[in-house]
């Protein structure tokens, strides 16, 4: 069984404060969430070994200072900028980690996180949790049975996002 650990880039510049998209940073809000994150992943026993992550500088800050306390080989894949699903599941799939982070971003990871929610069967008040609305710096952690999407046989072992969102 392997860990799939999917985490949503923290709260980054707006749009016009950044000469482009993938240059955007981290507002202080959103270098305390991904530290805090980071924490929370400490907290609940999770030991990401391999980070993949999207080349976004609000991505790579979130990493920085988010996944800062684990020992893990960092990558940054040009595929999982704004990827889809099924894009951050291959990313996932194509690795051989025990435990993978893939720091990305919405709606993708969002909408990731929502399938395979979906796909345990979870009916528990932290799964409705994550059905909606996927806040920045937040993460979710999946034991993943199998190799296929669709018969992964994912469990939902635990989630954190932000109090204020």
């Amino acid at each position: 069984m392997r860990t799939l650990i999917l985490f949503r880039h923290a709260k980054a510049v707006r749009a016009h404060e950044a000469p482009s998209d993938e240059a955007r940073g981290l507002t202080g809000r959103g270098r305390r969430d991904a530290a805090a994150a980071g924490a929370a992943m400490e907290d609940a026993g999770l030991k990401p070994k391999l980070a993949l992550i999207s080349p976004a500088i609000r991505t790579r800050e979130t990493a920085e200072y988010g996944l800062q306390n684990f020992a893990l080989e960092s990558r940054f894949e040009d595929a999982l900028y704004h990827a889809a699903p099924e894009g951050l599941w291959d990313a996932f799939s194509a690795s051989e980690a025990e435990s993978v982070v893939i720091v990305g971003h919405n709606p993708g990871i969002g909408e990731l996180v929502s399938a395979l929610v979906h796909q345990a069967h979870d009916g528990s008040k932290l799964a409705r949790d994550l059905s909606g609305h996927f806040p920045t710096a937040a993460f979710a952690a999946f034991e993943i049975r199998g190799d296929l999407m669709r018969a992964a046989g994912p469990r939902l072992l635990t989630a954190w996002k932000p109090d204020r969102e």
